[in-house]
């Protein structure tokens, strides 16, 4: 038996790590796990024989899901997850009225004023803290929609508490653990920022708010960060394909492992 795990050629070059630890857990269930790119399939998008028993779509881009999953091969996370979770405003819209969120509007119909500074405008398909900017005036908006580069993004009301959030790693729609990260000199707390982490043990309003998130989206592995609003929690944004590096510094959570025995329990459970 073999699966795919997709990357595209820049994210592969950041994760190889984590590639070859999931790579080994599946050796031991005899299980190949073998390296596609994303621009492979760009160039050749038809699918030969045989196919893989599943593909674990780290690319962010959810075509290639559909792609697998019209083939009927199971995908990790869903072709649906990845297209709502890597787009902020197609995010925030599904979970109105769901979950506390910051009220945000799509760049193309914000008026500047429309909220008080300072606002948050961020890139709508952006992840990992980057392409995300904070203005205190319409000089450093103006700004901050040059420095997007013609890119779909968004407005939304700055929360109080900068500097300051958690990351809730999901593991088949449960909570495995939270991580806060901090940053003494920045509004994002980000780790490959610079942001400082430690564990952070979920208060119950926290764990009900983690809940309603899950019980809209069937995540196999990924993230749910929260911001916090006059202290406290507020949905932030899922991370489709979330990084481990934080989880492995303040734990010895192997979460490798983990995801590898979910998705062989997945499988010869269905």
């Amino acid at each position: 038996m073999f699966g795919y795990i997709i990357y595209t050629q820049k994210d592969f070059q950041k994760n190889r790590s984590f590639y070859e630890m999931l790579r080994k857990e599946f050796l031991r269930y005899g299980i190949r796990l073998n390296l596609m790119l994303y621009e492979q399939f760009q160039k050749e998008p038809q699918i030969t024989e045989p196919l893989p028993r599943f593909v674990i779509n780290r690319s962010r881009f959810h075509s290639v899901a559909r792609l697998f999953e019209s083939l009927g091969v199971r995908v990790f996370n869903t072709a649906l997850v990845t297209a709502v979770t890597n787009d902020k405003l197609a995010t925030y819209r599904h979970l109105q009225g769901v979950v506390p969120l910051m009220e945000c509007i799509d760049g193309r119909d914000y008026v500047t004023g429309s909220f008080p500074y300072p606002i948050i405008l961020k890139s709508r398909h952006g992840h990992g803290g980057t392409e995300v900017f904070m203005a205190d005036s319409a000089e450093e908006e103006k700004a901050a929609v040059t420095a997007l580069h013609g890119k779909k993004y968004l407005v939304q009301k700055c929360c109080s508490d900068l500097g300051r959030d958690v990351r809730v790693y999901i593991l088949g729609n449960q909570i495995i653990s939270a991580v806060l990260r901090t940053s003494e000199t920045h509004f994002q707390s980000n780790y490959s920022l610079g942001g400082t982490v430690c564990l952070y043990p979920l208060n119950h309003y926290e764990k009900n708010l983690v809940s309603s998130v899950l019980n809209q989206f069937p995540l196999d592995y990924a993230g749910i960060d929260f911001t916090f609003h006059e202290g406290k929690a507020v949905f932030n944004e899922i991370e489709d394909v979330v990084g481990a590096r934080m989880l492995y510094e303040v734990s010895d959570i192997n979460i490798a492992k983990l995801f590898a025995a979910y998705i062989v329990s997945a499988l010869f459970s269905s």
